[in-house]
């Protein structure tokens, strides 16, 4: 099982988020998400929650040990992930263009 660290470093690299934009995301400074990173501080739980939602996952999801159990398919967790990261208005967005292929 990876550490706090190891598995957020390998949720952003896996998101292809570099440092940088995650800094800028979530206003929590390159420095700071590098020590998180390194193992050498530990995030309070607002940070890590702020700095996750900007990756597209929740806490629960984070402290999951079998992530691919939390949905159906790799495909639904990759949708939920990437609308998690829009704004509020482009996430209705997407909601309702869904909706209209059902109908």
């Amino acid at each position: 099982m990876l550490s706090l660290a190891g598995k957020f470093k390998n949720i952003r690299i896996e998101k292809g988020i570099s440092v940088y934009q995650l800094s800028k995301d979530s206003d929590v400074s390159e420095n700071y998400i590098r020590t998180i990173e390194k193992g050498t501080s530990q995030p309070s739980v607002a940070i890590l929650d702020r700095l996750l939602s900007c990756l597209g996952v929740t806490l629960s999801e984070f402290f999951n040990d079998d992530r691919d159990a939390m949905y159906p398919s790799a495909f639904e967790r990759e949708l939920v992930e990437a609308v998690r990261t829009l704004e509020e208005e482009k996430a209705q967005t997407v909601l309702h263009i869904a909706k209209l292929f059902t109908k």
